[in-house]
């Protein structure tokens, strides 16, 4: 089952545009220009304090992952009992009404794994044997149904295949909207910075 669209955090905030970050791997952008319509079509006069820039700039995101203006307060009555908390925003509304920008593509790390098992002549059983794990669990790997730890990996690689993990981080750039350009397309080369230092 796939989790609930969360917001992991907000990239850049333009007026009455958002640009967010979801635990989703995806870079979404919402527009409130649309919504702001919808809001007043339905009467909902809390929302109208949204419209106000230095309002809608305060955006925070709340505990439950979404987002929230700790500016605007809303009273409502729970079990006889009235609370004010932050207006906040159900988080899967504002995915499905929120435009793809970017998705980040996942390492799939399964299929790596059994391509080097298979070019060193071993099975899941020899290379489960020689890690001290097991072949289900080699198996569930390399058919990604399971996680993988980077030391668990590391572990199987060098003990089980007689191979070695090496791990790159290549710095990208983030624009002013929001989006990432992969250090091979920035014009900077990963090797450069790192010979300043």
């Amino acid at each position: 089952m796939k989790p609930l669209p969360k917001i992991a955090r907000i990239l850049e905030i333009k007026p009455f545009k958002i640009t967010l970050l979801w635990n989703t791997s995806e870079i979404r952008l919402s527009d409130f220009a649309p919504l702001f319509e919808q809001w007043e079509a339905e009467g909902d006069s809390k929302m109208a304090t949204l419209r106000d820039w230095e309002t809608f700039k305060q955006v925070a995101v709340s505990e439950n992952r979404t987002l929230c203006w700790p500016n605007i307060p809303v009273s409502f009555t729970f079990k006889g009992e009235t609370r004010t908390s932050p207006l906040e925003l159900d988080a899967l509304e504002l995915y499905r009404q929120s435009i793809l920008v970017k998705k980040t593509e996942p390492v799939n790390v399964g299929a790596m794994l059994r391509e080097a098992r298979e070019a060193a002549g071993l099975s899941q059983a020899d290379v489960a044997l020689k890690s001290g794990t097991t072949r289900n669990y080699i198996s569930r790997i390399e058919n990604d149904k399971s996680d993988i730890q980077l030391e668990t990996l590391q572990k199987i690689v060098e003990l089980g295949i007689g191979g070695e993990i090496v791990v790159q981080i290549k710095p990208g750039k983030v624009t002013k909207h929001g989006n990432f350009i992969p250090a091979k397309q920035n014009g900077k080369n990963p090797t450069d910075a790192q010979k300043r230092r």
